[in-house]
């Protein structure tokens, strides 16, 4: 086994890690070889603590969500592949008016992990009285459909993101780049439901 995976392999567990996994299993067209190594982060703090180990380490790696927009080469790919499934969702604070009916929420402020899924946030949403409908049928996760998706990026305040030099910081929706930033989370704007 290569030095360095080994390294990264000792900080988080052996049971964490799948060796020469297919990536079919793994993806919405059922297409990509084996990989060298396979780790499925579940935290922000996770996810961030393996992209500096392989940074540091000068390990060639890739990161995918739910991976309905991704095809992978049969080939495989020589390095570890990272599934974001890190899955937090929390109300950060919410906009409404008191009247003589009650509290009546107009907009609130939700962020959002970047491997929660579409689906996932709408169920949210729907939870707790907001708007989801514009969001449904949207297939993948927060973090991809963001680099993506113009509609999604006018619902942002603003996007948490791991930088080239794995400095976490707070960008726009139009200076997020997928050359420079790894998404984290998002806070997005969301009407009440009508």
């Amino acid at each position: 086994m290569d030095s360095k995976y080994k390294l990264i392999i000792d900080s988080f567990g052996k049971d964490r890690f799948k060796f020469n996994e297919p990536l079919r299993d793994y993806t919405a067209l059922n297409a990509g070889g084996p990989v060298s190594l396979f780790f499925i982060a579940f935290t922000v703090p996770e996810l961030i603590k393996i992209i500096e180990m392989c940074r540091q380490l000068k390990l060639l790696f890739f990161i995918f969500g739910t991976g309905s927009k991704i095809l992978i080469s049969d080939h495989g790919f020589a390095g570890l592949v990272i599934k974001n499934r890190t899955k937090n969702i929390k109300t950060v604070s919410v906009k409404g008016k008191v009247s003589k009916f009650g509290i009546g929420v107009e907009e609130a402020l939700i962020e959002v992990d970047s491997g929660v899924s579409i689906n996932k946030f709408c169920e949210y949403l729907d939870s707790q009285g907001l708007a989801a409908t514009e969001f449904k049928g949207m297939p993948g996760s927060i973090g991809g459909n963001l680099f993506l998706s113009r509609f999604l990026q006018s619902r942002v305040k603003s996007i948490k993101v791991l930088d080239l030099v794995s400095e976490i910081e707070e960008v726009s929706s139009e200076a997020l780049s997928p050359k420079k930033h790894i998404i984290l989370s998002a806070v997005f704007r969301i009407k009440a439901k009508v």
